[in-house]
């Protein structure tokens, strides 16, 4: 069974993406075998739900097919625009924190793992939004 039918979409969504910060950040700081490739399949597989639960989320909130079209292309582009910033910002970050006594050049991935624990309550803010909205609408006169 799909862990969405079991948690939901917008929890599946945040523990993907905590899965991914998690992944990548302590993959940067742990260098040994087979720990790190450990991290590394963690960070893969949590960013695979992620991407897979906001699609469906996009999918899902759009209303009709014009506006769910519209919405998952500015999802990609999104995406898109994001690996085309993220190695400039990455080979900065990276070259900043190379002469680091502790963990060098591990910055751009403890940034990356920072700011993934930043947005992964999104998805739970946005199903609060959602029942919200719903109870509006059953409310009596509206």
């Amino acid at each position: 069974a799909r862990l969405a039918e079991h948690i939901g979409e917008h929890m599946t969504c945040t523990a993907g993406i905590l899965f991914a910060g998690f992944g990548i950040g302590a993959q940067s700081l742990v260098r040994f075998q087979p720990l790190h490739t450990v991290l590394y399949m963690v960070n893969r597989v949590g960013a695979s739900v992620a991407d897979t639960a906001t699609a469906a989320l996009v999918a899902r909130s759009s209303n009709g097919k014009e506006e769910r079209a519209r919405n998952l292309g500015l999802l990609t582009s999104t995406r898109a625009a994001a690996r085309i910033a993220s190695p400039l910002i990455s080979s900065k970050l990276f070259e900043a924190s190379c002469g680091s006594s502790f963990a060098p050049g591990a910055l751009p991935f403890v940034a990356a793992a920072c700011s993934a624990t930043a947005v992964a309550p999104l998805p739970l803010l946005l199903r609060r939004a959602e029942l919200s909205s719903a109870e509006v609408k059953k409310a009596p006169g509206a």
